[in-house]
């Protein structure tokens, strides 16, 4: 469901024929690029924020920089999955 949230995000501005394309491309076409700039209209924003995983490992905060992916996944390296960090800032840049 939270990955559905930031695919929605990164892909508001896309008209049906690059949804066809981004579809296309999360599915293995990397040759399906129509999307692409558009996206990272919505996606640099996060992006440069440079997110910090917010999991905690015993007594210590992950910490490692969040991959948000094009498919929507929002992971640190560690493997955590982080829409608790991610979901937040989409609600903040969308509320300007």
């Amino acid at each position: 469901m939270a990955a559905k949230i930031v695919r929605q995000y990164i892909t508001q501005d896309l008209s049906q024929e690059e949804k066809k394309s981004y579809l296309a491309y999360i599915n293995g076409d990397e040759q399906s690029t129509d999307w692409i700039e558009k996206c990272l209209f919505h996606r640099e924003p996060l992006l440069v924020l440079e997110l910090k995983c917010a999991a905690t490992e015993g007594d210590s905060v992950c910490g490692g920089w969040v991959n948000i992916r094009e498919n929507g996944l929002c992971r640190c390296p560690n493997g955590h999955e982080c829409y608790d960090v991610v979901l937040p800032e989409i609600e903040k840049i969308m509320a300007k």
